[in-house]
């Protein structure tokens, strides 16, 4: 079994010279052993047909597929019985020759063009990769010459040429509301693709809702914006938004693994087109890396954010003091910020320290002008956390 040659420019088969048809990719790796059809290279490839010549495919930059790289024997291009020239409907050399020699001609090509109006797949089971009609109506002509039929039956000289290429072409028949076999194929495949982009995104989309407790106020603060209860509304669904995540991600997989397209045995839509389904798998688990690292969020961004340092009673003065109480229902690091950033609003709030692992709050206050325990307590509910209690020094009859 060879792997390349130099074909003299990619029009001539390199083994025999003969001119070679062009062939599509799809008909390669429907046609082709799976050990051969790792050897597909971007190149055209040609499709000869001589029956003297090896080689089934060459390509313009010299790979060549021989007779013992298909799974299904090449009929113009042997000698021996069975020879088909119509793979979709299983019609063969012998069968044409047996019906001229008894009938003195042949219904071959009058069968073929009435089922192709059905459906056919010679794209994906012709060797050629085009419809066969034109080499069918070669063969029963080659058996009225010798067999001397009456040529009554097939217009074996002129059959219809709007059939020449009807596969190859894309008309693959009609279901029974018109649409073409394959419009109706490429259809499934959209949608099924579709089904996978959609899964994903939700997937994607939740998993940053799940975490948007953390990430969502900072965001916010970046911009100038208020966060005050942002962060406690997601987390409270944060649960939910992980569990819609889940499903989509395991739907996502079950379309780019397990679900197989609804089309005939043998249609264009049911070979699966392994460059893409590479890029639509590696997009996948990117994916899933970006949805694992989002649902994760809170976990790790505390390692992304500088920690409160204690304030203590370091400065304190008749003018300052420092007050500290407990905070509930902090989620993660991020939501320290938040709250901070609300709390520092308070008239008379020198300084904010807020630790996420204790669960703890400082505040270092004017004492001239000292902040209200019931104030400080508000801005901590309306952020959405619970405040302990509040005892703040020189604030009158508090």
């Amino acid at each position: 079994m060879a792997d390349t040659a130099s074909n003299g420019g990619g029009l001539n088969c390199p083994q025999c010279g003969n001119k070679g048809s062009k062939v599509g990719r799809i008909t390669l790796e429907s046609l082709l052993k799976p050990e051969s059809v790792d050897r597909i290279t971007d190149e055209q490839f040609r499709f000869c047909d001589s029956i003297d010549c090896d080689t089934v495919y060459f390509g313009d930059g010299g790979t060549i597929f021989v007779k013992d790289d298909l799974r299904v024997r090449v009929g113009v291009k042997e000698r021996s019985s069975p020879r088909h020239v119509c793979y979709c409907f299983d019609h063969t050399i012998e069968e044409i020759n047996a019906q001229v020699q008894e009938t003195g001609q042949s219904t071959v090509l009058d069968d073929i063009k009435g089922r192709m109006k059905v459906a056919c797949w010679c794209d994906t089971k012709s060797p050629k990769g085009t419809c066969c009609l034109g080499t069918v109506g070669k063969y029963v002509k080659i058996a009225l010459a010798e067999h001397g039929g009456d040529g009554s039956g097939d217009d074996a000289d002129g059959h219809d040429e709007a059939f020449e290429d009807c596969c190859g072409g894309g008309a693959h028949g009609e279901s029974a509301d018109g649409e073409s076999a394959e419009e109706s194929c490429d259809a499934g495949e959209i949608a099924r693709q579709r089904t996978g982009v959609l899964a994903v995104g939700g997937s994607m989309a939740a998993a940053l809702a799940a975490s948007a407790c953390c990430w969502l106020p900072l965001g916010l603060i970046v911009f100038g914006m208020s966060a005050g209860g942002v962060s406690a509304w997601f987390e409270h669904y944060r649960w939910l938004f992980l569990g819609i995540t889940t499903v989509l991600l395991g739907a996502s997989f079950y379309v780019v693994y397990f679900r197989k397209p609804h089309c005939e045995e043998g249609a264009a839509c049911a070979v699966p087109n392994r460059k893409m389904q590479r890029f639509n798998r590696s997009m996948l688990w990117v994916a899933t890396v970006f949805v694992i690292a989002s649902a994760s969020f809170p976990k790790y961004v505390g390692y992304l954010l500088p920690k409160d340092q204690a304030i203590g009673d370091v400065g304190a003065s008749d003018q300052i003091a420092v007050a500290s109480f407990g905070i509930e229902g902090m989620t993660c690091e991020a939501c320290t910020i938040s709250l901070r950033n609300e709390l520092v609003k308070v008239p008379g709030v020198l300084e904010i320290a807020i630790s996420y692992e204790d669960g703890t709050a400082q505040v270092r206050y004017d004492t001239s002008n000292p902040p209200s325990a019931d104030e400080l307590s508000g801005v901590v509910s309306r952020v959405g956390y619970q405040a302990g209690a509040i005892v703040l020094g020189d604030v009158g009859d508090e």
